[in-house]
């Protein structure tokens, strides 16, 4: 499998829990599903603390944070767990970006794959860097 893009958590959090999904979301999904998606080693651990503050606000039942999680098991997500991090402490210093989301373009960078993310900031420093972004 040829992996087609790098998956922001803004992006995944955008189809799991139903009152947060939009098209553009399910529509990188579909893609996902077919095509696979990379991701930085922090990935689940944002995308796990998304879902649990989701339930801790009712907007998911007792333990279905889990489940929704575990379902990410199912679709071909590699962690790449090479980050740069010094590249991403330059590439955060340079784009007042969290080291989180430099994590991110520092990915995009390595692997010349686009970035799929609804983040405003983490594509305002990837245009920058002249990255493909594919957003909402």
């Amino acid at each position: 499998m040829v992996i087609q893009v790098v998956l922001d958590a803004s992006v995944t959090i955008g189809w799991l829990p139903e009152d947060e999904q939009d098209t553009f979301s399910l529509s990188v999904h579909r893609s996902v599903q077919e095509d696979g998606a990379v991701v930085p080693q922090h990935w689940e651990f944002e995308v796990a603390n998304s879902l649990l503050f989701a339930e801790r606000r009712g907007r998911l039942g007792r333990g279905e944070a889990r489940q929704r999680f575990h379902y990410l098991d199912d679709l071909a997500i590699e962690i790449d767990a090479a980050s740069e991090l010094d590249h991403a402490f330059s590439l955060a210093a340079d784009h007042d970006l969290t080291l989180y989301d430099a994590l991110y373009l520092e990915l995009t960078i390595r692997h010349n794959l686009p970035l799929a993310t609804l983040d405003n900031e983490l594509e305002r420093a990837a245009n920058a860097r002249g990255v493909e972004v594919f957003s909402g």
